[in-house]
């Protein structure tokens, strides 16, 4: 089953197509199109209508939204662009915490604690009744990588059902029609929750990083991702308060999710872990630090030489290899060797290349229609 939505000469139409073995979620509202429209009227700085009605407290958050951005990233998001819709919604029931929950899941370490936590009442008075995950085909992993979806999709839900939470995946264009990826990511991770908002009250969306080592700057952030939420739908941000080594710790209690993992994004598109680019080699020590007990989930261990020749491609992973400095100074005697090697790594960084080009661009005024979706 598919859900097309269409905005005249501002996109070609995006698409949320759903597999046929299970039964697609209840659609009541069609709040999910105006979310996945949006970054890209911001982009191009025109003003959108939606034919269709839409939840004013949705409306009021994404007013807020486009403040941040502005601010942010105006070289993006050059003007704040204005919304008008065929009537607005404020009647809704207020979405409750004892609703049943829908989170967005990768098999990777942050959602997989998002999922643990919740599931089995790590959360405590947060704890929401989560009963179903949604992994994208079409964001981290590309449309073309159909047999690397099928792999990471097994591996996620060899976790999901360990726990018994069902794994709904959902293929989708809407990355390719972006224009920035990295700054607008929350927002496609919000469409495509909201189309579960029939059957669920909340959609949780892990934090990338803790509160303390978060970037700001960033598509997923906890001050942007509630303004996605209706008022019978909340958005919320998950796992802020712990960082990644004690979200590692939280899911070595589980150590038959362990081997499932799947964290690798730089490595070949095949849905299994390449063992040596940065995200993979990071977590490692992050796996280290925690005392994680192997089986892990890559090819081979961590070893100097893998720390040494790691590729630091972001300056965020500079910060993070530092944070696991500090980690591992804190038990030297065990890591001395580990502990001269990323200090070896981290001295021969460059300089920080993370500046941001803010070109002026023309503004174009003219609105664009959002028109209706199709379903199919």
């Amino acid at each position: 089953m598919r859900r097309e939505l269409r905005c005249d000469e501002l996109m070609r139409p995006i698409w949320f197509e759903f597999s046929a073995s299970l039964p697609p979620p209840r659609l009541e509202h069609k709040d999910f199109a105006l979310l996945a429209a949006l970054p890209l009227a911001m982009n191009a700085g025109v003003d959108l209508e939606a034919d269709f009605t839409v939840d004013a407290d949705l409306l009021d958050g994404l007013d807020h939204y486009q403040d941040v951005w502005h601010v942010w990233r105006p070289d993006l998001f050059r003007k704040k662009i204005k919304i008008a819709v065929a009537e607005e919604r404020s009647c809704a029931p207020p979405a409750s915490r004892t609703d049943p929950a829908v989170c967005a899941y990768s098999a990777g370490v942050d959602s997989t604690f998002t999922l643990v936590r919740h599931v089995t009442g790590a959360a405590g008075r947060g704890a929401r009744r989560l009963q179903s995950a949604v992994m994208v085909h079409g964001f981290d992993m590309p449309l073309d990588a159909a047999d690397g979806f099928r792999s990471l999709y097994h591996q996620g839900k060899s976790i999901t059902d360990q726990f018994g939470v069902s794994l709904f995946p959902v293929k989708t264009n809407w990355r390719q029609a972006v224009r920035n990826w990295e700054m607008t990511f929350a927002a496609g991770l919000a469409a495509t929750l909201h189309q579960f908002s029939g059957t669920h009250g909340t959609g949780l969306i892990a934090t990338e990083e803790s509160y303390a080592n978060s970037i700001a700057v960033w598509g997923n952030s906890f001050w942007t991702d509630r303004f996605f939420s209706s008022s019978s739908f909340r958005i919320e941000s998950d796992g802020g308060a712990f960082d990644r080594i004690e979200r590692v710790k939280l899911l070595s209690k589980h150590p038959s999710a362990i081997p499932h993992l799947r964290v690798c994004w730089a490595g070949p598109r095949n849905g299994e872990n390449c063992g040596i680019c940065p995200k993979c080699v990071l977590t490692k020590l992050n796996f280290v630090i925690a005392k994680v007990p192997e089986p892990w989930p890559f090819p081979q261990g961590l070893t100097y030489d893998l720390v040494r020749d790691m590729p630091i491609i972001t300056p965020w992973q500079a910060k993070f290899l530092g944070i696991i400095l500090a980690k591992l100074e804190e038990d030297s005697p065990v890591n001395r060797g580990l502990v001269a090697t990323v200090r070896e790594r981290l001295a021969r960084l460059g300089p920080d290349a993370s500046n941001i080009s803010r070109k002026s661009r023309s503004r174009i005024s003219a609105p664009k229609w959002l028109r209706s979706f199709t379903s199919h």
